[in-house]
C-alpha cells in the first residue's frame, strides 16, 4: 500500500463566522507582496470583484480595516495591509505551521510556495464601481475606435471610490445620495479622502424604481408596499448606491411610522438576500424568487418585466486628476460627451445632460 500523505484545511473564526482561511490569506498575501488588489487577483487567477468582496466581508465582520491606501507612485500609490491585516495574516500562517508540524513534523514555513507572479499584466483601462448599462455602451464605443484591454468591475459605488483611493481604477461609476446636503456624489469625495486629488465627471440621469412581474400583480408602487407581509423582495449589496438609496427611503418610511429601522427591515421578506447587479435583480423577479427589486428601468426589459418608477438620479464618474492625460480616459470622456452616446443612452432609458462628459468638480 502506498504511503498516505496527510492534508488539512484550517481557518480562523469569530462568533462562528469565518474570518480567514486559505483564500482570504492568499488575497492578503498578494496585496502585501504586489501592493494592489488588481495585481493580486490577476496573479491568483480570480476576479477583482471576488478579491474585493472577500476582504470587504471580513472587514465588515471584524469591524476593522485590513487594507489601506499608500501614498505616492505613478498611479496613486496602491494598497498595503494595515497592522490589523498583517496581524490576522500572521495568525493564520502560525496556525498553518503548527498544524503542519503536528501532522508531518516538517516546517511548513520553509515549504510554503510563492504563487504570486511579480510581473502581472494589468488591463489598459479599468472601470470599477456601480453597475450600469451606460458603462457597457461606452466601452463598446471605445473599442470601435481603438483596440485595448479593459476590465469592468461591479462592486458598487463605495467599492469604486475605494478603488480610486487605492489607485486601482481609471474611472469609478458612482451614484451616492447624501442626505445631509441633498447632493449626489460630490460629498462622498471628502468621505473617501480623495477630494484633494480626484475629479467628478458629469455622467447622465437614470430612472430607478421597482422591477416587478408583468402586470405588477401585487401592485407594488411605493416604498411602503415593501413592508407588506405578502411582498418578498431581492436586495442589492451593502455599499452599492442602489442599496444606499433604498435604505434612505425605507428609513424615512420607518421613522414616519415611529418604528425602529433595523428591527423593521429585518422583517421584510428577502431584505437580506443580496445580488450584485440590476440584471441579477431582474432575474430574481423573473425566476419567481422575489416579487420586486429596486433597480434601473433598463433592467426591467429582461423577460418583459414591468417597472414602477420612483426617482431620477445622477450617475457620474470619478477619476484621479493625475490620470486625466491618459489616452483611454480622454477617449472615455469624449465618447461620453458624444451625440452617438446620447442616442444610444436614450434607447437604454438614460438621459444625457448639457454637462455630460465635462468635469464638474476638481481639487
Amino acid at each position: 500500500m502506498e504511503k498516505l500523505e496527510p492534508k488539512f484545511h484550517v481557518w480562523l473564526e469569530r462568533d462562528s463566522q469565518r474570518i480567514i482561511g486559505k483564500n482570504e490569506a492568499q488575497i492578503l498575501e498578494g496585496i502585501r507582496k504586489l501592493g494592489s488588489f488588481m495585481a493580486a487577483s490577476k496573479s491568483l487567477g480570480i476576479s477583482y470583484a471576488y478579491a474585493w468582496n472577500t476582504i470587504d466581508n471580513v472587514e465588515k465582520i471584524i469591524g476593522k480595516t485590513l487594507v489601506e491606501a499608500k501614498k505616492g507612485g505613478e498611479h496613486g500609490g496602491g494598497a498595503r495591509l494595515t497592522e490589523e491585516g498583517l496581524q490576522i495574516l500572521r495568525q493564520f500562517h502560525e496556525l498553518e505551521e503548527r498544524t503542519q508540524r503536528f501532522l508531518s513534523g516538517s516546517d511548513f514555513s520553509h515549504t510554503r510556495q510563492d504563487v504570486f507572479e511579480t510581473k502581472v499584466k494589468l488591463p489598459d483601462f479599468t472601470v470599477i464601481g456601480s453597475d450600469c448599462v451606460g458603462i457597457d455602451i461606452l466601452t463598446k464605443m471605445m473599442l470601435k475606435e481603438k483596440e485595448f484591454t479593459y476590465d469592468i468591475v461591479r462592486v458598487g459605488s463605495s467599492g469604486g471610490l475605494s478603488a480610486i483611493m487605492l489607485g486601482e481604477a481609471d474611472v469609478a461609476g458612482v451614484h451616492l445620495f447624501d442626505e445631509e446636503t441633498g447632493e449626489y456624489n460630490i460629498p462622498f469625495l471628502k468621505k473617501f479622502w480623495i477630494a484633494d486629488r480626484a475629479v467628478l465627471i458629469r455622467g447622465y440621469v437614470r430612472e430607478l424604481g421597482f422591477i416587478v412581474n408583468k402586470g405588477n400583480p401585487k401592485k407594488i408602487l411605493q416604498v411602503s408596499d415593501l413592508l407588506r407581509k405578502d411582498v418578498r423582495i431581492v436586495n442589492r449589496t451593502l455599499g452599492s448606491g442602489t442599496r444606499t438609496l433604498l435604505d434612505t427611503f425605507l428609513r424615512k418610511e420607518v421613522e414616519k411610522r415611529g418604528l425602529r429601522f433595523k428591527e423593521t427591515v429585518s422583517k421584510i421578506k428577502g431584505y437580506s438576500v443580496e445580488v450584485k447587479s440590476h440584471v441579477d435583480v431582474a432575474k430574481a423577479v423573473l425566476d419567481g424568487e422575489a416579487d420586486a427589486g429596486f433597480g434601473i428601468r433598463n433592467a426591467a426589459k429582461t423577460g418583459e418585466l414591468n417597472f414602477a418608477p420612483l426617482i431620477r438620479e445622477n450617475f457620474d464618474f470619478v477619476a484621479e486628476e493625475r490620470r486625466l492625460k491618459k489616452s483611454f480616459l480622454q477617449l472615455f470622456m469624449t465618447k461620453l460627451a458624444s451625440r452617438e452616446f446620447e442616442s444610444r443612452a436614450k434607447v437604454s432609458g438614460l438621459q444625457v445632460l448639457k454637462e455630460t462628459g465635462s468635469i464638474i468638480y476638481k481639487p
